[in-house]
């Protein structure tokens, strides 16, 4: 017996819902990056404030990084939801009627969201 080799899954409902999900990782990385660039420019205006001061606080220094990272972490979730989002299009489209996506990132999202956490809140309770 010949088997007849997989059709693309027919129903729009599947990659609707896929769009929507992906949809929903962009929306986070957007978030990600706005928030690291706030984090950023507020530390740009808290080192303009010490320079006009006179004062010298760990906290604007650190701010610029973290920010930056944030915002560098929003571009890494963006490519890893289109990464994601496409793979999971072409296994549609191949026949796989539920493919299989691993939860490595976004366990490993909200892991690096813990920790960006757990930073500010040191530079907020020690400056």
């Amino acid at each position: 017996m010949d088997r007849e080799p997989p059709r693309p899954v027919d129903d729009p409902r599947v990659y609707l819902a896929a769009e929507r999900t992906y949809l929903a990782w962009v929306r986070t990385s957007l978030g990600l990056i706005g928030f690291g660039f706030l984090i950023a420019r507020f530390g740009y205006l808290m080192r303009r404030l010490e320079f006009l001061e006179s004062k010298h606080t760990r906290h604007a220094s650190y701010s610029s990084w973290v920010g930056g990272a944030i915002v560098v972490f929003g571009v890494v979730v963006c490519a890893a939801a289109a990464t994601r989002h496409l793979a999971y299009v072409r296994d549609l489209r191949a026949g796989v009627a539920n493919p299989d996506l691993n939860l490595r990132t976004p366990v490993v999202v909200a892991a690096v969201l813990a920790l960006a956490g757990m930073v500010m809140t040191l530079l907020i309770l020690t400056s």
